[in-house]
């Protein structure tokens, strides 16, 4: 009777297909980012950097991702302001690669929609994911 891959051996492919995961550079062009089923596919961010904040910003009662709405970050534990301002890109995604270590206030702004939130910490080593689903302000 054959047997399939055995525990050694599955891990070791797993632990080879997450070394690409690290890899920085462009996707293929039969991997790009895509919507499938409800899943988002967001490709390689921030290679070479320390620290790297990395959200996407959908809209609530659809899931669809919101290109070009403006993020700004602006760091509430300092005597020197520091603000940081990006945009979403076609799947919704924005990134913001070193920020200087601190509690931020994030706040973006799409048409008709706005949120903001406090106290995200930015800076230390790794990636922050941040989901954002917006809903259509009340006037």
């Amino acid at each position: 009777m054959r047997r399939g891959l055995g525990w050694g051996a599955a891990a070791a492919l797993i632990g080879a297909a997450l070394v690409g995961c690290t890899t920085a550079g462009p996707l293929p062009d039969a991997v790009n980012p895509s919507r499938r089923g409800g899943v988002t596919f967001i490709g390689p961010r921030c290679p070479d950097v320390r620290s790297c904040l990395v959200g996407q910003v959908v809209a609530a009662e659809t899931a669809t991702p919101l290109p070009r709405a403006a993020v700004f970050l602006e760091k509430q534990d300092s005597d020197k302001p520091v603000r940081i301002l990006t945009l979403t890109d076609d799947q919704g995604v924005f990134t913001v690669a070193d920020a200087p270590q601190g509690t931020y206030r994030l706040a973006i702004y799409k048409d008709a929609r706005k949120i903001e939130a406090r106290g995200l910490k930015l800076g230390a080593p790794g990636t922050t994911l941040v989901p954002i689903r917006m809903s259509p302000s009340s006037g």
